[in-house]
């Protein structure tokens, strides 16, 4: 295991956050120890997951404070339900899975634009409001993979793919420098102006997201920028060690270190109580030595008071859902499997919230070709 210091601060919570963000932790490691990390370093594609999700009991809600409300996951719209290519049988003994997924193109989205760090997928036509405002999610690791469903399913939300290698050492080194964050933001905004033909353009709502190693960057963006962030979503990507000496976290749940992952607990509790959104999703892959996405998932569960009930639905990779909680504005989904392309299969997730449940919360305005 690498230095396990505590490095990251508990947040102080700041005003008006503005940002949607999808977050996780130490999965690098527990990917590089299993060798799938190495999947997306060398051209990951996945197909995106059409998620429907049918509890067995009530899942766990409450109301929310001030008259707020987040939009759970159902759709108000009049428009079609927007899919996600579904990976049938056919594909499958043409050899495509979790992990090597057929490509839909770029639909209504132009091709990848590059940034400052990272790549831009802005709408052709549309996706912004009367005051050029876009919405944007900034993704973690395997932005090829999660473009697949995200261009099907998505309403007009601009898409961010930033992939920094193999583990989550880069994405922490990368934006632990509290300067880092505002310089992508900022390097965002100028290619919104530059797209719209308007300095006026902006950003108007901000989401973190991240799969697998992604999460170190995620953990790093809140510690310092936590109020920017209006959402948080981690897709089978969040790690942390374990407590081993003394003085011990009586509250950990299964032993889990919760320093390390505290700007992510922080964020989850502020969804809890209605503002702003959290969804993790987590597979039962077991890394050697350190907490997996499971055992986080339960420590972030008891930190924000809440247990788990039974749910069942089947994604179009495959992928079995098993358990789920909401409470506000988070969620929690506990999938089967614990190989490679059961971790692969929740890339496609992203697809799933953005069209569910943040743009419906938002109000993002439609793409056109």
């Amino acid at each position: 295991m690498p230095d396990t210091t505590p490095r990251l601060p508990t947040p102080e919570r700041r005003q008006r956050p503005r940002v949607a963000v999808a977050a996780v932790s130490r999965a690098g490691q527990a990917l590089r120890a299993l060798g799938l990390a190495a999947t997306v370093a060398s051209g990951l594609v996945v197909a995106s997951v059409g998620l429907r999700v049918t509890p067995t009991a009530e899942a766990s809600t409450g109301p929310l404070p001030g008259g707020r409300s987040v939009a759970p996951a159902v759709e108000h719209r009049a428009e079609p339900r927007r899919e996600p290519s579904i990976l049938t049988p056919g594909l499958r003994a043409k050899g495509f899975n979790a992990c090597y997924a057929p490509d839909p193109g770029f639909g209504r989205w132009l091709p990848w634009k590059s940034l400052v760090q990272g790549q831009i997928l802005l709408p052709a036509h549309g996706g912004a409001t009367a005051d050029a405002g876009y919405d944007v999610v900034v993704h973690f690791h395997g932005h090829e993979a999660v473009r697949h469903g995200f261009i099907e399913a998505a309403r007009g939300s601009v898409l961010v793919g930033i992939d920094l290698g193999i583990g989550s050492g880069p994405y922490e080194s990368a934006f632990r420098d509290r300067n880092a964050w505002p310089q992508l933001v900022a390097s965002i905004e100028r290619a919104l102006q530059k797209h719209a033909g308007t300095g006026g353009a902006h950003i108007r709502h901000l989401a973190l997201s991240s799969w697998s190693a992604g999460y170190g960057a995620v953990t790093q963006i809140l510690a310092h920028h936590a109020a920017e962030i209006d959402a948080v979503v981690l897709l089978d990507s969040l790690h942390s060690d374990y407590v081993t000496g003394a003085p011990q976290d009586l509250r950990a749940i299964h032993g889990v270190w919760g320093l390390p992952i505290a700007p992510v607990t922080a964020f989850a509790q502020r969804a809890a109580r209605g503002d702003g959104v959290f969804y993790f999703s987590h597979s039962q892959v077991v890394p050697p030595g350190y907490a997996s996405t499971t055992e986080v998932a339960d420590f972030v569960l008891g930190e924000v008071g809440g247990a788990r009930v039974p749910m069942q639905a089947m994604n179009p990779l495959g992928a079995e859902l098993q358990t789920g909680f909401d409470v506000g504005g988070v969620r929690v989904r506990g999938y089967a499997g614990a190989d490679e392309r059961a971790h692969c299969a929740h890339v496609a997730q992203l697809a799933e919230v953005v069209r569910d449940q943040l743009e419906p919360a938002w109000g993002t305005p439609e793409a056109t070709e």
